[in-house]
């Protein structure tokens, strides 16, 4: 699919830590990672927002340093994942007659500006994918419809609304360290592309992606997108209670979760299952805490950790699954559930996602690298790989000719809204 040595940069601006992955594909198709970065972000993004546009400048250039130095070479753009505060997600679909019986490229861009038209709102972006879009002649799916012979095309597209100065301070960001931006990817998809396999997407699943104040949610079946949300809650909520709770600091917080995790004998109680009784010496199991507030216990009962990691993971995972029960999508997932981002590293919380999903559940890891450096395969690189995989994708579609450049989607049908932007990617 790519030329030789086909090499592009992405980067995720996470609410933890920015992440810049530089990869080549070689001509059989092979992905190496050839070099990555992470600089901390605390404070500079929150919620796939920008909040301090110098200090998210300096975790980038921090990030972007560290990646070109491994990889030997530098990067004149950048793919990146785009999410948000206030994200509208819809898929919808355009038709246009095809007046000379064989499909050209004039018809698929016809086809998506319908599709476009009711999306399209002063004040935002919209987002679509190549990876996001179905192809339908005379009602028959295909892969590519160009030269397909026929008298009806349709699209099928998920396109996501964000606040256009979410983009636009991204592109800030990224055109102040030279490089600019190629194209964006809303995140939720690609996380999905991250670390499902064809079978996941044919047979039924859902991607949660929790972040440490972002939660991304995809669902796929039968090859297609059947929704994907962007939650405004992620790891900080558990980090923040666990804080409060104990007295400590947040930094203290996050170690004792990682540490502990989630308790086994609560996720079976959870579950129905048998309850375990404790042992005498788990009954009394104490925790000294280092960072706590004047006045307050420096010994806790381990029990009181526990109900409140769990009290807080419970209910977040209860919230996803009561927007699938609202949509009537858990029938879907056959393949259960995969979870990803830096929350996924929690101990045991595929096992709570099981026991509150009632389907099975797994950690996600990168998928579709033939060469990966140990500390990018963790479920916090899921996203970001997702991201190379598209950029792929859109080069191919570039060199073939079906896309040119990131293009408006203000057209005729959308004049007087010449402040919201798409993106083609066919």
């Amino acid at each position: 699919m790519a030329r030789r040595g086909e090499i592009i940069g992405a980067v995720d601006f996470g609410s933890r830590a920015v992440r810049v992955l530089i990869a080549r594909q070689d001509e059989d198709g092979e992905v190496q990672i050839l070099g990555h970065g992470i600089a901390p972000s605390r404070g500079c993004v929150s919620q796939g927002v920008i909040q301090d546009l110098n200090a998210a400048q300096q975790a980038l250039k921090k990030a972007l340093t560290a990646a070109e130095k491994e990889a030997s070479r530098k990067v004149a753009t950048l793919f990146c994942g785009i999410h948000g505060k206030n994200v509208e997600t819809h898929i919808r679909e355009g038709n246009v007659k095809i007046e000379k019986d064989i499909v050209d490229l004039s018809y698929m861009e016809e086809a998506l500006d319908v599709a476009s038209r009711e999306v399209l709102s002063p004040g935002k972006r919209v987002v679509t994918s190549i990876t996001s879009q179905e192809w339908y002649v005379d009602d028959l799916r295909v892969s590519d419809p160009i030269g397909i012979r026929g008298s009806i095309l349709k699209a099928r597209v998920h396109f996501a609304q964000l606040p256009s100065v979410i983009e636009d301070n991204i592109i800030t960001c990224i055109e102040s360290q030279g490089r600019e931006l190629e194209d964006v990817v809303f995140l939720p998809l690609a996380s999905g592309l991250g670390c499902l396999t064809p079978e996941d997407m044919e047979l039924g699943v859902a991607v949660i992606d929790m972040g440490r104040t972002t939660t991304g949610l995809s669902i796929y079946k039968d090859r297609r997108i059947l929704a994907t949300q962007s939650f405004e809650f992620g790891g900080f909520h558990i980090t923040r209670d666990v804080a409060a709770g104990l007295q400590i600091s947040f930094e203290e917080a996050e170690e004792l979760i990682l540490e502990y995790g989630i308790s086994e004998a609560l996720i079976r109680e959870e579950s129905g299952g048998d309850v375990a009784v404790p042992n005498e010496e788990d009954k009394h199991e104490h925790i000294k805490l280092k960072s706590v507030v004047r006045g307050a216990p420096s010994i806790v009962d381990r029990t009181m950790l526990d109900d409140i990691i769990f009290a807080r993971s419970c209910e977040l995972l209860c919230k996803i699954r009561q927007y699938l029960e609202k949509r009537a999508l858990m029938g879907n997932l056959v393949r259960g559930i995969v979870l990803t981002g830096g929350t996924a590293a929690i101990k045991n919380k595929a096992d709570l996602a099981e026991a509150v999903f009632e389907v099975p559940a797994r950690v996600g890891m990168p998928d579709g690298i033939d060469v990966m450096p140990q500390p990018c395969n963790a479920p916090e690189f899921v996203p970001l790989v997702g991201v190379l995989r598209h950029g792929f994708e859109y080069r191919a579609a570039m060199r073939s000719g079906r896309i040119e450049t990131r293009r408006s989607l203000v057209g005729a049908a959308a004049a007087g809204v010449a402040a919201v932007f798409g993106k083609y990617f066919f």
